[in-house]
């Protein structure tokens, strides 16, 4: 792993919720128990509640309202399920920072446009890269809990890069929310290629240029991500710039490593940006 992820940052997680645990173990087994996997959720009320909601979102499409949790589980699956848990879950933990929906908004934003572009591409789950996108930005919420200036220090990085942010916040906090992000993500038993996508959204250029190797799938899953957040700025909802001038990342990288001319690139963002105006 990168030294980004490796970094052991000095500042409070939040431990997984003993629910998650329950339910981590469950599906471990070899034939996991469904009853006891959806009895732990609904012994959580929060988390039930949240998981309902977030099931009965327009992004699952399903036409009917779920009310249970056995209904989402048989409707959406086990993993996908799970993946919900894991949202709800930490979105939950990280509570503590205040009114966050805005934070929450974009994120849920690129996360959909995520799974929409992973369509594109065979290699990738769209439920992963769902997931990605949802918990790009975590250790946000996180160097906002540390850092009690953090929110006021956020406005100074307007039209920063994604490198500048990272460079920025290392100067004045020791450690970059990507790197927080990453430690928790880890810490949270996610899988490594979302870990590792989630430290080196500040040093893409340099993660396209490594050799072909087993983090091609989250090399892939960058991209998107990177993608998805552009895409997300242009329809001016990525929370922290939401008038930028210049780009905030170098993207004719991103496209050759997608396969992507630029021509079929602005077709394809016209697209999504015109179903999310729908």
């Amino acid at each position: 792993m990168t030294s980004n992820i490796t970094l052991q940052i000095n500042t409070d997680i939040p431990s997984r919720p003993e629910v998650l645990i329950k339910v981590t173990e469950a599906l471990r087994a070899e034939d996991p128990d469904l009853e006891s996997i959806c009895q732990s959720i609904k012994d959580d009320v929060a988390l039930f509640a949240a998981v309902i909601a977030t099931v009965n979102t327009a992004y699952f499409g399903l036409k009917q309202p779920v009310n249970s949790i056995e209904r989402a589980v048989s409707l959406l699956g086990l993993q996908r399920t799970f993946n919900i848990i894991q949202i709800a879950a930490l979105r939950n933990s990280l509570s503590t920072t205040g009114s966050m929906e805005r934070f929450w908004d974009t994120a849920t934003e690129v996360a959909r446009i995520s799974a929409a572009l992973s369509e594109e591409f065979s290699q990738i789950d769209s439920d992963q890269a769902y997931l990605l996108g949802m918990l790009h930005d975590c250790g946000i919420p996180l160097m906002m809990i540390a850092h009690p200036d953090y929110r006021d220090f956020l406005t100074t990085l307007n039209g920063c890069s994604l490198t500048e942010i990272h460079q920025q916040e290392i100067e004045k906090y020791g450690y970059s929310h990507y790197q927080l992000g990453a430690q928790l993500a880890e810490k949270w038993c996610l899988d490594e290629s979302i870990v590792t996508a989630i430290a080196r959204q500040s040093d893409y250029l340099a993660a396209l240029n490594e050799p072909a190797d087993d983090d091609e799938t989250m090399r892939l899953n960058l991209c998107l991500l990177l993608v998805a957040k552009d895409i997300s700025d242009a329809y001016r909802h990525y929370w922290r710039i939401p008038q930028q001038q210049d780009p905030l990342i170098e993207f004719k990288p991103v496209l050759a490593f997608l396969g992507i001319s630029d021509f079929d690139y602005m077709d394809l963002k016209e697209d999504l940006v015109s179903k999310l105006n729908e």
